[in-house]
């Protein structure tokens, strides 16, 4: 049986998505880097999910994320599924998988500190890749350190290809990063913004250093540019099933007693899922399942507990 979801209003996320076989299907091309932006900020108005954060690499994308709705996987199935088809049209194929089914993830932060460690990965993303030496050089879609917040970024315009130009989709959106009001009650945005800056310049240091010893070099934008979008970053490692399987990480919190307690509260709803749904398919269609069960909510208008807003916890 798959694991249940959970999706209670007012958690943050920290999302990866990954192209199939890890091919350069989201190369930031003028069209592709529109496409992207386009979709996720319609995706996530939709939705009522707040953009911490984001960035755009080739294979894959990094985003943090505010679900204020208990609406992530609506976003990210709006989201996933119009850029896959986008790029089946732009590359003229058929039934080809755009994202990986395995590498894909969405992990829940527990604290300030831990979303601040996630903003900086994904800022500092391009050059943790060694393809550029500063995040400012980068070309794909992303929020800058600079704007985090501000609520102000980059505009684009809908692509001419694929979108329909008569439907109900705006013709340019702006992605920008927010700050909900929940985690500036625990953090003014001035400083967030400069511990967030603090940490992407340690990774740019860890990169620079790498690079200095011999060890890696930069991959550049010029080469870049010349590989095709069916050029593999990596061969992906095939992923253990069963009791083989390599954990995947669900919540991730800076402290250990916050962690712990988010594992504790998740193997519980696990529990409380499971026996639900053993009574619902024995045919007591009145069960209830606990806050935050997705699939059965969404599938067979299952009853769910009311969900109580998550409280993040203040930085340490």
């Amino acid at each position: 049986m798959t694991l249940p979801k959970r999706r209670v209003p007012g958690t943050a996320y920290f999302v990866t998505g990954v192209c199939e076989r890890h091919e350069f299907r989201l190369k930031p091309t003028a069209e592709t880097r529109a496409a992207f932006a386009f979709t996720m900020v319609e995706s996530a108005t939709r939705q009522g999910v707040d953009i911490l954060a984001v960035c755009q690499m080739s294979s894959h994308y990094h985003a943090v994320v505010y679900d204020r709705s208990g609406n992530l996987s609506e976003f990210l199935r709006d989201f996933h599924g119009v850029m896959g088809r986008f790029g089946s049209a732009r590359d003229g194929v058929e039934n080809t998988r755009f994202w990986s089914a395995q590498d894909g993830d969405a992990v829940e932060l527990g604290d300030v500190d831990t979303i601040i460690e996630k903003v900086a990965y994904t800022l500092a993303n391009p050059v943790k890749d060694f393809v550029v030496a500063r995040p400012e050089a980068w070309i794909g879609a992303m929020t800058p350190v600079a704007t985090l917040g501000s609520g102000v970024g980059t505009v684009y315009t809908r692509p001419k290809r694929f979108f329909n130009p008569a439907g109900r989709t705006s013709e340019a959106v702006m992605l920008a990063s927010d700050y909900p009001y929940e985690l500036a009650l625990r953090m003014p945005l001035p400083t967030f913004r400069e511990k967030v800056s603090a940490r992407v310049d340690r990774y740019i240091e860890e990169s620079h250093r790498e690079v200095a010893a011999g060890r890696r070099s930069w991959s550049g934008l010029e080469r870049l540019k010349k590989l095709s979008v069916w050029h593999a970053a990596e061969v992906p490692r095939r992923r253990e099933t069963g009791r083989r399987a390599e954990p995947r990480k669900r919540v991730a919190a800076a402290s250990e007693g916050r962690l712990r307690a988010m594992l504790e509260n998740l193997l519980e709803f696990r529990r409380a899922s499971r026996a639900a749904w053993q009574a619902f398919r024995q045919g007591a269609r009145d069960t209830m399942f606990p806050a935050g069960a997705w699939f059965a909510w969404r599938y067979y208008g299952a009853h769910r507990a009311p969900a109580v807003a998550v409280l993040l916890e203040a930085p340490s």
